[in-house]
């Protein structure tokens, strides 16, 4: 009895539902549903999707768009969907552990990438990206994307620390030049003492980040002084802190610093003024000081007048060669681009590509605030020449390295953040500092 009843239930439900389907169910239509994350390959009709999850925000977020675009319109059966997260480095560990990660991802530090890579969640790149990638590229970015022997990254918008720079109208008014080698910018640092002006703005203080400019100059120093091989074996602990090589680095800045009048302040304002600060005191009138080292990001702390102006109170240069037998090399960053395990299809191959092109450079190189390392991208679009001349300075460079310290072992790094700050401002000798970073490997 209750089998007869089922089959006429389902007979009944049957013709309800051809009734229904006859009557069009009022005129609505159900869109296909996608999968959690909005990682399927289709949008509405034959539109395939990809999705990006990336730290851009803000203008950044918008320039990207740009980039989008330009994609977009060249291959308008793909939609590409970007999203900007603050907590990018969590989200994207979260989403590959809960089985829901995006296509791909743009990573503003190699690290994280790095550890996907060693876990199996990223897809190798394949030969037409790479072969993009040679073209396109200074030997070594292939080299900085590669994971465990593997090309994992594509990079896109990069920056680069090492460079001087100077109140552009004063410098020339005095009748400085631009040094080529070492030896000429210790020279130019005498000519300005004797001309009584102090050569140095310095500043270190960055609240519980205080000491991560110094280390910026050691890596830099290391950079000039060293071949990219020891600094790698710098990174792993191979070379300790204590070594010979690194302590001619911490030799090399301790001259510049600490020598009387070189730096504005003295030795004890090193630590004391936010490094923010320092950059400012090139555009006082007069100049309170004449030479700042910091990376590309520094004209974020300009004054105002001189971001509005940069052009004509702006100059630069790369920090000079030291050893004449080693082959400086630029420390850089930037944000590269991986796919994720199980999202290799034709649509996200075809945005990676595009990615490894000038073409996915210019739209934001329009925009200003982003520097680009493709060879075939357009200088002509920089809006400022500060811009064009970092990014030339980029394309310039034989080989490069990423920031030592982010590379290190936290309690490493952070010992190296406290040790430079111990040692300049004179509460530890440099033996007593450099063990001290040692044993916090060790711990």
């Amino acid at each position: 009895m209750f089998r007869s009843r089922l089959s006429f239930l389902i007979v009944l439900m049957a013709v309800v539902s051809l009734v229904l389907a006859a009557c069009g169910g009022g005129g609505q239509t159900t869109q296909p549903t996608q999968p959690a994350g909005g990682t399927g390959n289709q949008t509405s009709g034959e539109q395939k999707r990809v999705t990006i999850l990336g730290a851009f925000g803000g203008g950044e977020a918008d320039a990207f768009e740009e980039v989008i675009k330009v994609f977009e319109a060249a291959n308008p059966d793909i939609d590409v969907v970007y999203t900007g997260v603050n907590d990018f480095d969590t989200q994207i560990v979260v989403r590959v552990q809960a089985g829901d990660p995006p296509d791909i991802a743009g990573f503003p530090q190699p690290g994280g990438a790095a550890r996907l890579a060693a876990e199996g969640n990223l897809v190798p790149l394949w030969p037409e990206v790479i072969a993009q990638i040679d073209k396109n590229y200074a030997p070594f970015w292939k080299e900085l994307g590669t994971f465990g022997g593997t090309p994992y990254g594509v990079f896109h918008r990069v920056n680069a620390k090492g460079f001087i720079w100077y109140n552009k109208p004063a410098f020339e008014a005095a009748g400085y030049t631009v040094p080529t080698t070492w030896d000429e910018l210790k020279a130019l640092t005498e000519q300005m003492k004797a001309n009584g002006h102090t050569p140095w703005c310095e500043g270190i203080e960055s609240g519980a980040a205080t000491g991560w400019k110094g280390t910026d100059w050691i890596e830099n120093i290391m950079l000039r002084t060293q071949t990219t091989a020891t600094y790698d074996r710098w990174i792993s602990g191979e070379v300790p802190f204590s070594s010979p090589e690194v302590k001619r680095a911490f030799e090399i800045l301790g001259e510049t610093w600490f020598t009387d009048g070189n730096v504005y302040g003295g030795r004890q304002s090193i630590v004391l003024t936010n490094f923010g600060d320092a950059a400012t005191f090139l555009f006082t009138e007069p100049p309170n000081c004449w030479l700042h080292m910091q990376g590309s990001f520094v004209t974020n702390f300009f004054q105002d007048s001189v971001k509005a102006d940069l052009d004509n109170k702006v100059g630069l240069f790369v920090m000079p060669p030291i050893d004449p037998n080693v082959t400086p090399a630029l420390e850089v960053g930037g944000d590269v681009f991986v796919v994720l395990k199980d999202r290799d299809r034709p649509e996200v191959r075809k945005f990676m590509e595009f990615m490894a092109t000038g073409a996915a450079a210019d739209p934001w190189i329009r925009q200003g605030g982003g520097i680009f390392p493709h060879k075939d991208q357009n200088l002509s679009l920089y809006p400022t020449s500060i811009e064009r001349q970092v990014a030339e300075a980029i394309l310039a460079a034989q080989a490069a390295r990423f920031d030592a310290s982010d590379a290190m072992p936290a309690a490493v790094n952070a010992a190296f953040w406290k040790g430079v700050t111990d040692w300049a401002s004179g509460n530890r000798d440099l033996d007593t500092v450099l063990s001290e970073i040692d044993a916090a490997r060790n711990q």
